[in-house]
């Protein structure tokens, strides 16, 4: 008793301080339990209590309120229903036959609601005496119960006898049948001890205690070591001896024992199945399918016709081993509505009969646990989320366990998915656990190597031709990856591969693959010329897509259009489209259509279509393609003023260009000599009519011109007589006719009839 009451005597419960910020709820689901998460502080102290409409916290000494946004973003409702808070107070609804439990760990909160029947992960809360979760007030019934007489280790009671419960359930004063010994006493007492000492033990690694004792200072001359033959006690376990005693509803005598510590566990608070949770290699054998699927099917109902749910769940796991997902989803529908918590074989078998899992999609949460679960939730997806962590490594691992069937399914899918996601080396690693394999690839693995291939920069050609030669459900798609490709080559189309495209879109029309082959074929058309018939098949499925998507397939078709097509065609089909839908095409196809239209003479139509190219960011080939089209309309300032900034060559022969027209022939004839354009240099000096230009005199067509006009009048000299000036004149007259001959006889003043 004494050290009992010494041990009281010197430890305290450590106070905190309430937390200054919002507390963040984090949510996942579990198969049996939905899970929420609160970060808090070691020193927070809560309480918790199971009502009438679900689950109460308080925290005390907190008053700064809850972030649950986004809680039910990864969470359904099926058993938390609504959240709502208080400043200190968080209150769970709960529309199941739940039970509740509250619990540390870590630096986390953790509230579990599950299932009936579900192992809690912590202590049950206390009911509230209203009666159970979500239901009805059921009317009292008066059951009779067993006398039950507890002991008393104080010999007299000062209370009066003991207390036992009657028939109605009141309270029945008794006396003891006997004196409780002294031994029993002593033996009580210890118990009571012990069990109190794993409590604080318990409470002060938990670092809710700490003890006010304080180590002696003891003397030199003091010190009297110990015998070597005394060792210390062993520390009770408190890990695997917790108290039986304590109903836990507050955080301040929370026992850590090892069913509550969690393994496994995300960031997020999802705690990851054990590592077998989704062992598919394990579920059928080597045996024929009829072998296997027969007997199953037999023992689905049991000697009195109803449902044996373990068969079948065993039925369902064998249709997924070989594949079967419509027949595995038939087996499931089969549970009773209560008893459907199977929802991971749900996912598997959606993936195998459409591709990936319906939404809300459960089995996607654990996509970060390291165990072959990985694997499922990644196939999961239609396509994995960028912003989410991905274990390709536990997910390729468990690939490489599966059978060979199966492998040859789900490699494909697996690579295509982590291709899109952007790991390409994975993408690649799950191939190669099918390419080691004796058997032949199928044509979906050919697909998962052609999209390999091009993202590595590659030619898939071959195999694209091979998946479309094999008329599968793969053919379509290698088909519209085949007229893709030429369309990014700018290579031409067949016509047999065009009608091709045109037979598979009435096959499958009405599908998600029939929808994209109706765009391909519209490419495909125009990629043959048959520019009349792609422009109205667009037109028939604009009001199917979207706006974005039918700009993206006009921008196609006009670009084809402004390259192959003759010019009344092009013409024809340009001058008839609608100016908002040119308006909304891209910079590059308007500039390319642009240029088409000023080499067949159509200025004024390109500077309307420019104008709808935005000035900036500044783009050299709209500035000169403005320019060409201003100096077509005689506009020179206008083409000075788009070729400011641009130093090209070609930016200069324009400039120069507007110089001519404005009357600036030295200036045009100098930039014409510095960018290579010799004739032109020549023809401007001759007309600026400066004898003295360098560029004239340099020329052999015009030097002797330039020469003759920049000759000054020779002096009169009056010894020569009038004969003598005449005969000298005449001379002159003739050296002038000789050159101008000269210089009319040169190509480049040839006038030709269409000059």
């Amino acid at each position: 008793m004494k050290n009992l009451w010494f041990l009281i005597a010197v430890i305290w419960v450590a106070t905190g301080e309430a937390h200054a910020e919002k507390l963040i709820l984090r949510s996942g689901d579990h198969p049996t339990f939905s899970r929420l998460t609160i970060p808090i502080l070691g020193s927070q102290k809560w309480e918790g209590q199971q009502t009438d409409s679900g689950v109460e916290l308080t925290f005390l000494g907190f008053l700064d309120g809850f972030e649950i946004e986004g809680v039910f973003s990864r969470m359904r409702r099926n058993r938390i229903s609504n959240i709502t808070s208080t400043g200190s107070t968080l209150t769970l609804e709960v529309s199941c036959e739940c039970n509740a439990t509250v619990f540390r760990s870590g630096s986390l909160l953790v509230i579990d609601v599950a299932d009936n029947g579900t192992q809690l992960a912590g202590p049950a809360l206390e009911r509230h005496p209203n009666g159970k979760l979500n239901s009805k007030k059921q009317p009292e019934k008066v059951t009779k119960v067993a006398q039950r007489t507890l002991p008393w280790i104080g010999g007299n009671s000062p209370f009066g006898g003991l207390t036992t419960l009657n028939a109605a359930g009141g309270p029945s004063p008794t006396m003891p049948e006997k004196t409780v010994s002294s031994e029993t006493k002593t033996a009580l007492l210890e118990q009571t001890q012990k069990n109190l000492v794993e409590e604080v033990a318990s409470a002060a690694s938990a670092g809710l205690l700490e003890s006010r004792y304080k180590t002696p200072v003891i003397a030199p001359n003091q010190y009297h070591p110990a015998p070597a033959s005394i060792e210390p006690q062993a520390l009770p376990d408190v890990l695997t001896t917790p108290s039986r005693n304590m109903r836990i509803t507050s955080s301040i005598d929370h026992p850590f024992t090892s069913s509550y510590k969690q393994h496994n566990e995300l960031d997020s608070g999802i705690e990851c199945p054990r590592l077998d949770f989704l062992s598919v290699e394990t579920w059928g054998n080597d045996d024929g399918f009829s072998a296997q699927v027969g007997p199953a099917r037999a023992a689905l109902m049991d000697a009195r016709d109803q449902l044996d749910l373990d068969s079948a769940q065993t039925l369902a796991q064998l249709y997924i081993y070989f594949g079967f997902g419509a027949e595995a989803l038939d087996v499931l529908k089969l549970f009773p509505p209560e008893k459907r918590t199977h929802f991971e074989l749900t996912a598997i078998a959606e993936f195998f009969e459409y591709g990936a899992a319906s939404s809300p999609n459960s089995l996607g949460d654990f996509i970060e646990c390291s165990s072959n679960i990985s694997l499922w939730a990644s196939l999961s997806f239609h396509e994995i989320p960028t912003d989410i962590h991905v274990e390709t490594s536990a997910a390729l691992r468990a690939l490489n366990n599966l059978p060979k069937h199966l492998r040859q399914i789900i490699a494909p899918a697996l690579s295509q998915r982590l291709l899109k996601y952007g790991d390409i080396p994975s993408a690649s690693a799950a191939m190669r656990s099918i390419e080691r394999l004796a058997d032949p690839l199928l044509p979906e693995a050919q697909m998962a190597q052609a999209k390999l291939a091009e993202e590595a920069g590659n030619s898939a050609d071959s195999l694209l031709e091979d998946v479309l030669k094999a008329n599968t459900t793969s053919s379509p798609e290698a088909l519209v990856k085949i007229v893709e490709g030429k369309l990014a080559k700018d290579e031409p189309l067949s016509y047999e591969t065009a009608t091709l495209v045109e037979a598979y879109v009435q096959e499958l029309r009405g599908t998600p693959m029939g929808s994209k082959l109706q765009q391909t074929q519209i490419i495909a058309l125009s990629q043959t010329q048959r520019f009349q018939e792609s422009l109205v098949a667009l037109d028939q499925l604009s009001p199917s897509i979207s706006p974005q998507v039918a700009t993206e397939l006009r921008e196609t078709v006009l670009a084809q259009l402004s390259k192959r097509a003759d010019d009344l065609v092009f013409l024809e089909h340009v001058f008839a489209q609608n100016e908002q839908e040119l308006h909304n095409l891209e910079n590059p196809t308007k500039l390319l259509i642009a240029s088409r239209l000023l080499a067949l003479g159509f200025p004024a139509q390109v500077q309307h279509l420019i104008a709808t190219i935005p000035k900036t960011p500044r783009s050299d080939a709209r500035q000169l393609l403005a320019a060409r089209a201003a100096l077509s309309l005689g506009q020179p300032f206008q083409a000075q003023a788009e070729l400011i900034g641009i130093s090209e060559p070609a930016a200069a022969i324009l400039l120069a260009q507007a110089k001519e027209m404005t009357g600036a022939f030295s200036e045009a004839s100098e930039i014409f000599s510095n960018n290579n354009a010799p004739e032109k240099a020549i023809q401007a000096a001759w007309l600026s009519e400066d004898w003295q230009n360098p560029t004239l005199q340099e020329a052999t067509t015009f030097g002797a011109i330039s020469t003759l006009m920049g000759q000054k009048v020779p002096k009169v000299d009056p010894d020569l007589g009038p004969l003598g000036l005449a005969t000298r004149a005449l001379m002159e007259s003739r050296d002038a006719r000789g050159t101008l001959q000269k210089m009319l006889d040169e190509p480049i003043v040839q006038i030709t009839p269409d000059s």
